[in-house]
């Protein structure tokens, strides 16, 4: 419900509702306005459907073809880059990602997986090499700490967002990094 407070714009809704109540709309409402003491009257559910158009003869609607299975996208792309993965010599395909990490780390090789961002967004396909993990108190997630050969930098990862069939490149070596090993045991 709309309130008017300032004198002035009331004088003048004022004069407008006047204007409107002998208004003929066409669809045998009463000039009088609708307020909430004559509001049942306009109020009704009797509502009629909308009858069936019948179909026009002659006319041809086509057939929407089904959606063709999406197939998985690295099945398209290469997954060993050169620039990246030059030594590996094959990739060896992980479905729970916490063996994929400690197998990596392990054997000092390179991964690969999908990866989802804490906020729930799809963040890619990140090459990296795993240094370590560890237990974050304050929000209880397990953090693999990595070099992100993709951009060339630190980066951590939470391990419950690393999606499966990660990979591991076997035969690609890293050595670890010294200013991701500061302070570790």
């Amino acid at each position: 419900m709309l309130r008017i407070v300032n004198a002035s714009v009331k004088k003048l809704s004022q004069s407008w509702q006047e204007d409107i109540e002998d208004v003929d709309w066409g669809d045998d409402t009463p000039s009088k306005l609708v307020d909430e003491t004559n509001l049942d009257n306009y109020l009704t559910d009797d509502v009629e459907e909308a009858p069936e158009l019948p179909e026009k003869p002659g006319i041809n609607t086509p057939e929407i073809p089904a959606e063709p299975p999406v197939d998985d996208y690295r099945s398209e792309i290469p997954t060993i880059n050169e620039n990246l993965i030059p030594n590996a010599t094959r990739e060896i395909i992980y479905p729970i990602a916490d063996d994929m990490i400690s197998d990596a780390i392990a054997r000092r090789e390179v991964i690969g997986f999908d990866y989802i961002n804490r906020h729930g967004a799809y963040a890619g396909w990140r090459t990296v090499e795993p240094h370590y993990t560890f237990h974050a108190y304050t929000t209880g997630n397990m953090i693999l700490v990595t070099w992100d050969r993709d951009v060339d930098d630190i980066r951590a990862f939470i391990i419950g967002n690393i999606q499966p069939n990660g990979v591991r490149y076997e035969d690609e070596i890293f050595y670890p990094k010294g200013q991701i090993m500061v302070g570790v045991e």
